[in-house]
């Protein structure tokens, strides 16, 4: 799509992963989202739609950033950004001599250019920041998020004392401390399960660096990612819509969880207000979710899906017997990649996750890329208390030794359809009733700054 250049502006780019359409129609309404709806009264207002093949996990983010399918780009999953070679609207823009802060954003190449600062999102293990300073945070961060869903998981001293030292100097508000104490006090003093609030205080402590960061740097354009709504969904849209399914939440999963996806719209709407705030009049302000979710009724016959994650990933793939000189690189809930210097030592991990056997089924997903082996465990439904497993070679050791239960995961899954908005300085109000597709995004945000596509 080529779009003739418009007046360069700033812009400040918020990628708030796979929110709703019909949701933010419906708390807007509500009237719980006020910043939501103000920003909405000054946009251009767009519903995307993909055609990509692989909607699970969500690789469309690659799509809006290069402006092409996913047919083209190549990218399939997580933790990939280092293979994709099509240019990013970063990269385009400090072509144009654009300075850009690219602050969480999925699935990113290494920055190529002085004009691009880049914090690579949580799952990225590949790419590493463009200003070895941040990596304190960033290490700290993606050991969280990978490590969630994994109870042996244990925090390292130094690292947590280094992620502290950044935070504190690098722009952490006593807003989002008192959030945190809240969230600490709140899961130690309440009958309740509210562990999922911890995913809200991530995205808010990231943008209090962000923001310090766009403070200090000044760029022209920014991009911010934040996730915790999408988390709440797949986990939690049982429970924000239970009529929608055959197996219903019980009354203490209601109490503990039939409001986290509502709780995250609120609090995303409270940063769309402190984003608004810091662009000031001359800035564009462009909101995409690349995707949405609807409710996933595929896993209703056996009683929803339940997933198991590696307590030690290292461990695991010592007793499964494979090649040595691998290391691990957490990605979503219970999956990771497995990576080798060697094709050939890949193909032999690959093999070897093959050849383990429990109840007479393969206990691993796995697929190579290379020298890397994607995988996780297969089991989707809650297995035997006693159950053992066995390599090839009949050795045979307990399945709870080495694999803990997640919990109930893809309670939705995701839609094709995403926002769109365009809020430019002095711009008017429109809503298009035509989607329009996902790639073809990405030469309207370059025209909303005046770059050519």
């Amino acid at each position: 799509m080529n779009v003739a250049p418009s007046f360069p502006t700033r812009a400040l780019v918020l990628e708030l992963n796979e929110l709703c359409p019909p949701l933010l129609d419906k708390y807007m309404a509500e009237g719980i989202l006020p910043n939501f709806k103000k920003l909405h009264g000054r946009s251009e207002v767009f519903v995307t739609t993909t055609t990509d093949d692989d909607l699970e996990p969500w690789v469309q983010w690659v799509t809006f950033h290069t402006g092409e399918p996913q047919k083209v780009h190549g990218v399939n999953q997580l933790d990939e950004g280092g293979k994709v070679s099509i240019p990013a609207l970063w990269d385009k823009l400090a072509e144009a001599g654009r300075d850009t802060l690219v602050f969480g954003v999925m699935n990113a190449a290494p920055a190529a250019s002085k004009h691009i600062t880049l914090m690579p999102d949580p799952w990225s293990d590949q790419v590493k920041p463009s200003i070895p300073d941040y990596d304190a945070f960033h290490s700290f961060v993606r050991s969280k998020v990978a490590d969630h869903a994994n109870p042996d998981a244990k925090s390292g001293l130094s690292q947590a004392l280094a992620f502290g030292r950044f935070v504190l100097s690098h722009g952490l508000s006593f807003a989002t401390v008192r959030k945190a104490v809240g969230q600490i006090l709140a899961e130690k003093t309440s009958k309740r399960d509210l562990k999922w609030g911890r995913a809200t205080v991530l995205d808010l402590l990231a943008f209090d660096v962000f923001a310090h960061e766009y403070k200090r740097l000044k760029p022209e354009v920014a991009f911010f990612f934040g996730n915790c709504v999408a988390f709440y969904q797949h986990r939690y849209w049982r429970h924000m819509d239970p009529d929608a399914y055959r197996v219903k939440p019980s009354a203490e999963e209601m109490a503990s969880y039939g409001h986290a996806v509502r709780s995250g719209y609120v609090e995303m709407d409270r940063l769309i207000g402190k984003a608004m705030e810091m662009a000031g009049d001359d800035t564009a302000i462009i909101f995409v979710t690349a995707l949405s979710q609807q409710a996933n009724l595929a896993y209703e016959d056996i009683g929803g899906k339940f997933v198991y994650r590696a307590r030690d990933f290292d461990r695991l793939l010592e007793w499964i017997g494979a090649p040595k000189g691998w290391s691990v690189q957490p990605v979503m809930t219970h999956e990771a990649w497995a990576s080798y210097e060697s094709e050939a030592d890949a193909i032999a991990c690959a093999e070897a996750m093959e050849a383990v056997m429990a109840d007479g089924k393969s206990v691993f997903s796995a697929k190579r890329d290379g020298t890397r082996v994607f995988f996780c465990c297969d089991f989707i439904q809650k297995v035997a208390e006693d159950l053992s497993m066995a390599r090839a070679d009949g050795t045979a050791a307990p399945f709870a030794e080495f694999f803990a239960l997640v919990g109930q995961v893809n309670n939705s899954k995701h839609h094709p359809d995403g926002c769109f908005w365009v809020a430019r300085p002095a711009g008017s109000h429109k809503v298009h009733g035509e989607t329009i597709p996902l790639e073809s995004a990405a030469a309207r945000a370059l025209e909303a700054v005046g770059v050519p596509a």
